[in-house]
């Protein structure tokens, strides 16, 4: 219950603010704010709102009215100087609300319905070509109830609109983390044999094509008796002399070919994997960083199993 009451709390104080997402009451946003209010914050913090929000809110959270810390502030419209503009898009990218439109190295414009007025868009801009007015439709207001209406609209567009540029924000980070995570697993080769798949598959056939097919006829009359036959342990015998016959050596060089083939694709994706880590620690997140170490801990895995399958297969 207490819980829901303060969630009631941060939703009625934030339907008071203005939603210009201005960040001059030193945080991020208006909800936010409200939330830092509800647990005791001062209310008097936010220029925007002024004497209007300043009273609203003293009513609500029933606290002495105080006076606001900066000078109140009317509503204002970023104008962007068109002739100057580079085309940075740095304005774009500060905007909370996204109300400035353009492209790389194309001319910017502001939407005016759009603009709060938070003034993020003028400190980054590289070249001072974005001015602060009146907004238009403030002027245009004639009386109390239009202000009120004014004040009303913009609180509710700005507040859809920087909920949903956080929401398309959060979307396009996910993805960029997707598409860093594949590029990780593209630049490792692929998953080289298990050694210990290799060390325990049988060897392979003899080189010499006559031996192979005595094997291979000895093994197919071998699968076909039944049970225990008097000719399976002469036969066994047969397979089991052709088998380590005079292909034995061919056999046994060409598996330790194999194993040394392994170790050397386990090892360069040990050293593949290494190289990732170093450039996920100085460039990436911690989630690739979990995920690299993770690959690495696999490749010397792999190469341990490849070093020993080897080295088993070299003793007498």
């Amino acid at each position: 219950m207490a819980t829901s009451g303060a969630a009631a709390l941060v939703e009625r104080i934030d339907q008071l603010l203005p939603q210009t997402q201005c960040g001059k009451c030193g945080h991020s946003g208006c909800r936010p704010y409200a939330q830092a209010v509800a647990t005791g914050e001062a209310h008097t913090k936010c220029p925007p709102g002024g004497e209007r929000t300043l009273i609203a809110l003293a009513q609500l959270l029933d606290r002495p009215k105080g006076a606001l810390e900066r000078p109140a502030e009317a509503p204002q419209l970023a104008v962007i100087r068109e002739d100057e503009c580079i085309g940075c898009t740095k304005c774009i990218q500060a905007c909370p609300v996204d109300a400035i439109v353009g492209a790389a190295k194309l001319m910017h414009g502001v939407l005016e319905s759009e603009c709060t007025g938070c003034e993020l868009c003028v400190a980054p801009c590289p070249v001072d070509c974005i001015d602060m007015r009146p907004h238009p439709r403030w002027q245009d207001a004639g009386s109390d109830a239009a202000r009120e209406r004014y004040l009303a609209l913009r609180a509710d567009n700005g507040r859809r609109r920087f909920d949903a540029r956080r929401v398309r924000l959060a979307e396009r980070e996910r993805a960029a983390k997707t598409r860093r995570l594949e590029r990780l697993q593209r630049r490792l080769p692929a998953k080289a044999p298990s050694p210990s798949e290799t060390a325990a598959a049988p060897p392979p056939r003899p080189s010499d094509p006559r031996a192979a097919a005595t094997i291979a006829r000895l093994e197919h009359k071998l699968a076909r008796l039944e049970g225990d036959a008097p000719e399976r342990a002469a036969l066994e015998a047969r397979l089991a002399e052709a088998r380590n016959g005079s292909g034995a050596s061919v056999d046994r060089a060409q598996h330790q070919r194999q194993l040394r083939i392994a170790l050397s694709a386990a090892e360069q994706r040990r050293r593949l994997a290494e190289r990732q880590l170093r450039h996920s620690q100085r460039q990436q997140g911690e989630q690739e960083i979990t995920e690299a170490r993770r690959q690495l801990e696999r490749a010397l895995d792999t190469e341990r199993q490849a070093q020993l399958a080897l080295t088993n297969s070299a003793a007498p």
